[in-house]
């Protein structure tokens, strides 16, 4: 038996733009549901919804967005080893490498994801203000 979220990308595939309860109805499950996998699958650049609270998957076209399987797959690898960095800025390259809208949309997700965790690992120091640096002397 399959798993929601394989069986919203599998109806998906052949059904861009439906609403999650076009979606329920076709997969037979409830529609909060699938609302709320449809939520996590937009964390995690699966699928992509317009103003319109339609739903599209983000699956690349097979030869026409190679480039992005390719670069995506690196940010991934870069993910794991967590350097977040280095991820966020292949996914940039990856957003630049398609004009697939659901593609550009999970790079610009994944991308945001990155440097998020890049910046909780790591802040930034506070700037050295002259008047700290005053009351010291």
């Amino acid at each position: 038996m399959m798993n929601t979220e394989t069986l919203i990308l599998m109806h998906l595939l052949n059904h861009q733009g439906n609403t999650p309860s076009q979606i329920a109805e076709a997969i037979g499950r409830a529609t909060t549901t699938v609302s709320v996998a449809l939520s996590k699958m937009i964390g995690a650049g699966d699928v992509w919804r317009d103003e319109y609270f339609r739903y599209f998957s983000a699956v690349p076209d097979a030869e026409e967005d190679q480039k992005f399987v390719e670069l995506s797959d690196k940010a991934y690898s870069l993910q794991d080893k967590s350097w977040w960095n280095r991820a966020a800025n292949v996914w940039l390259l990856a957003f630049d490498a398609t004009k697939n809208p659901g593609l550009r949309e999970k790079a610009k997700s994944r991308r945001k994801e990155c440097i998020e965790m890049a910046n909780w690992i790591r802040p930034k120091p506070e700037p050295d203000y002259p008047e700290r640096r005053s009351k010291r002397r």
